[in-house]
């Protein structure tokens, strides 16, 4: 086992947050299964990392309910499939017994770094529900907190975007612009520093590159690897024109009011 992982199993100790070490994907996966109870419903926040070790598939088998507001059909053009299709199933995903997504970077001392569009996924990360499972390749534990958000900013959201089709600069530039248009996907910057007081934390750190995210001095052989799991495993997530229509956001909401979910 990666020394550098174990140092960072006992720094999120130190935070409160259960460490797990899996050698492999398959390893992860077991532990996946060992942590959330059979009859629990899973929500999941957009993760290639939690779809490379297969435990989707696996929870499935086992007879879980997953909700996942990212499996977009691209034959989705209005509101009303918008809202069943994806902005209903998140908000469903951040209240439920698990939340089970894969985290942008780990620092060694501990802290779990995260940029988001939505914010779905982050919020889901903290609030909603007793557990959380985070999943995280090795690739993604870096020194501290500058280098976690320069690898974010820098090389997973321009590569992140460019795979989309997003049309924000930094995917043609390969650097953030700190952009503020309407298209900008970086809108939320999280950072965890430990165990939230309602919600049990677990990460499980694969010895194994997961997810998109390198630094730029490694191999290139090594960095291709990590690009072409990524592209074999992420998801499209087509984004409808709809989306950006004036109303639609006050439209989505009235539905979800109209569903009778608790808000307050």
């Amino acid at each position: 086992m990666d020394q550098k992982i174990t140092r960072t199993i006992k720094a999120l100790r130190r935070r409160e947050i259960v460490g797990w070490a899996a050698g492999n994907a398959e390893e992860a996966r077991d532990i996946v299964l060992r942590i959330v109870p059979p009859d629990a419903v899973v929500g999941t926040g957009d993760s290639t990392s939690v779809r490379q070790i297969g435990a989707v598939a696996a929870l499935e088998a086992r007879g879980n309910r997953l909700i996942n507001g990212f499996a977009i059909p691209s034959n989705v053009t209005d509101v009303r499939s918008l809202f069943e299709n994806s902005f209903w199933p998140m908000l469903e995903a951040t209240l439920c017994d698990v939340f089970l997504t894969g985290s942008n970077s780990l620092t060694e001392d501990g802290r779990l770094v995260n940029v988001d569009g939505a914010g779905n996924r982050v919020a889901g990360m903290f609030w909603g529900h007793p557990t959380t499972v985070l999943i995280v390749g090795r690739n993604k534990i870096v020194k501290d907190l500058d280098e976690a958000l320069d690898r974010v900013k820098n090389v997973i959201a321009p590569e992140h975007l460019r795979r989309k089709g997003a049309p924000t600069p930094c995917t043609k530039s390969g650097h953030c612009h700190d952009c503020l248009g309407p298209t900008k996907v970086c809108a939320v910057t999280t950072i965890i520093e430990r165990k939230p007081p309602h919600t049990d934390f677990h990460v499980v750190i694969v010895d194994g590159d997961l997810g998109l995210g390198w630094d730029r001095t490694w191999p290139k052989e090594r960095i291709e690897s990590i690009v072409a799991r990524h592209e074999e495993f992420m998801a499209l997530c087509p984004l409808p024109a709809c989306l950006l229509e004036p109303g639609t956001n006050e439209e989505l909401w009235k539905m979800a009011r109209t569903k009778k979910l608790q808000w307050p």
